[in-house]
């Protein structure tokens, strides 16, 4: 069965706790606020037990029962969480998983985070035996249309009213994204508690936050300015932004890009591609910018390259995050290493 994000918290008052759910999505509030609402209402009903297992290269599926079976001795109940990612359970997972599925362990409540799903995917065994055993919840990303009601709401939460104003001030500079605009709110509460908030607050506290934040720095790198998007990138590791939000931010940007860039290709205007994207008016001209400074089979290689960066944030694979980060930032903004490197030799 399959459920919409916002349908989760009356299911789950309505139907109590299931024993398998799967959360599919690449948006990281909404997915971490599903699994956070899944695990309370776990933890109220006595699962005081918890164990992750991200799956990694060399993944061993056995161990998905073996934890499932093998409750503590201080535990009657267990949360057991099983972390995909972006990888395919492959051949051995997917006999795991079915196997698992026909055969439940008691006491357990099994919750599955995938980022995402190809509609080839969704049609394998593995998945269609997920979606008969197992309580789906589709995370999908707010389109601008839904964007300010979904603002409106999250004001309401915490006990402010905002503006018309002051909503559409939050979703233009938030370009989207929801993580920055909750935080943002968050941080709205803080200094002004309950009350009504106007655009002005508002553009105080954004303004003040966003001079060197995550997003900021991903459309320094698109538009190609080299030397501030540097400076931009040393500000945020030296004020302890967290690396795994920036990977997160580039490396979306650059899958949207890899499509845009594939429907351009296929022969698509940049006006209709645009559209089908629902690219921000004033967004438009940056990301116009890197498509045309780099062709899809090189979108291609800087997306292979975000999954590393993926890796080294988990621990997957060794390196440095944030020199690898640069790199990856200076390719796409326009430096060419092997041209400058043999420049030098020349030189």
């Amino acid at each position: 069965m399959q459920i919409k994000v916002s349908q989760l918290p009356a299911h789950l008052k309505k139907q109590g706790l299931g024993q398998i759910y799967v959360i599919i999505g690449d948006e990281p509030l909404q997915v971490q606020e599903c699994g956070d609402l899944i695990r309370k209402q776990a933890k109220y009903q006595g699962f005081s037990e918890r164990e992750v297992l991200s799956v990694e290269k060399g993944f061993n599926w056995q161990s998905v029962e073996q934890q499932a079976q093998s409750l503590s001795l201080f535990a009657s109940r267990r949360l057991l969480e099983l972390r995909l990612a972006d990888k395919s359970p492959g051949t051995e997972g997917a006999k795991a998983l079915i196997s698992y599925l026909q055969n439940p362990a008691p006491a357990t409540i099994l919750l599955i985070t995938i980022d995402k799903l190809e509609t080839a995917q969704q049609k394998a065994k593995w998945f269609l035996a997920l979606d008969k055993a197992a309580l789906i919840i589709q995370v999908r990303p707010i389109s601008l249309l839904e964007l300010p009601n979904w603002i409106a709401q999250r004001f309401s939460q915490l006990g402010l009213q905002a503006s018309p104003e002051a909503i559409a001030v939050l979703a233009q500079r938030s370009e989207g994204h929801t993580l920055a605009c909750a935080q943002e709110i968050e941080k709205l509460f803080l200094l002004y508690g309950k009350g009504r908030i106007d655009a002005n607050q508002v553009m105080e506290v954004v303004a003040d936050s966003a001079r060197f934040e995550t997003f900021a720095w991903v459309d320094t790198v698109l538009s190609g300015d080299v030397v501030r998007g540097t400076r931009q990138l040393k500000i945020l590791k030296a004020e302890g932004y967290e690396v795994i939000l920036i990977v997160w931010a580039l490396t979306r940007e650059i899958r949207n890009l890899c499509q845009m860039s594939a429907a351009l290709q296929a022969g698509q205007r940049w006006d209709q591609v645009s559209k089908t994207f629902q690219v921000w008016q004033f967004r438009k001209p940056i990301l116009e910018k890197a498509l045309k400074r780099h062709r899809y089979a090189r979108w291609k290689f800087f997306l292979k390259q975000s999954a590393r960066l993926d890796s080294l944030v988990k621990g997957a694979e060794r390196g440095d995050v944030w020199e690898e980060l640069s790199g990856l930032g200076l390719q796409i903004a326009g430096i060419d290493f092997q041209t400058t490197l043999d420049e030098r030799i020349m030189g």
